[in-house]
């Protein structure tokens, strides 16, 4: 049985969403025990987010709304984990320090650090974090059918999100898959990523 933390990120457009919900639905068909959430969460921290969007509160009042938001969403995750379930979560803290570090950009010194030091104390580290990369030209294209699209869509900003996702993956404990593919396939190479890094070590 599988356990453990396993996040998913990309810029918008890449298909997390819909892979992250695949790989839940493919990870209880084969007797797992899968807890997906995501963030920004549908609590009313999770709704001052999205009002954020539209109120344009600026970039640091932002970026705490979205670390207030995880912190209350912590208790749910760790208590899905404490029951030895697979927590999926679509968006986490790279998605902060990808997106707010774009947006801080200019306003502090090394947002993504900045970041990162507001939360190391208390967030939780993913087991797995798989990123879907493309380029943001195509996720751009992907998502202009949208009725409605919102700052963190401009083609610019994209750019900017999808590079500091790059330098986030360099970690280790980061799973990097080609999100241009369709769903299905990068659903099953997700699918035995997390097996892969989540698999029990076999007794001596």
């Amino acid at each position: 049985m599988l356990t453990g933390f396993v996040t998913f990120e990309g810029i918008d457009g890449s298909g997390k969403t819909t892979v992250s919900r695949l790989v839940a639905e493919s990870l209880r068909a084969k007797g797992h025990r899968v807890h997906l959430t995501i963030e920004p969460t549908k609590s009313w921290l999770g709704d001052a987010v999205r009002r954020a969007y539209d109120d344009d509160v600026g970039a640091i009042a932002e970026s705490f709304l979205f670390l207030a938001d995880r912190a209350a969403h912590l208790t749910d995750i760790r208590a899905h984990l404490q029951n030895r379930e697979l927590v999926l979560c679509d968006r986490y803290a790279d998605s902060t320090y990808a997106y707010q570090g774009a947006r801080l950009e200019g306003l502090v010194k090394d947002p993504i650090h900045f970041l990162q030091r507001a939360s190391e104390s208390w967030a939780l580290r993913p087991d797995v974090t798989i990123l879907l990369r493309i380029p943001a030209e195509l996720a751009r294209k992907r998502i202009e059918g949208r009725p409605r699209l919102i700052r963190f869509e401009d083609l610019a900003l994209l750019k900017k999100v999808a590079a500091n996702y790059d330098r986030l993956a360099r970690s280790r404990r980061f799973v990097v898959l080609d999100g241009a593919r369709s769903a299905e396939a990068v659903t099953l190479d997700a699918i035995s990523a997390i097996e892969r890094r989540l698999k029990p070590p076999r007794k001596r």
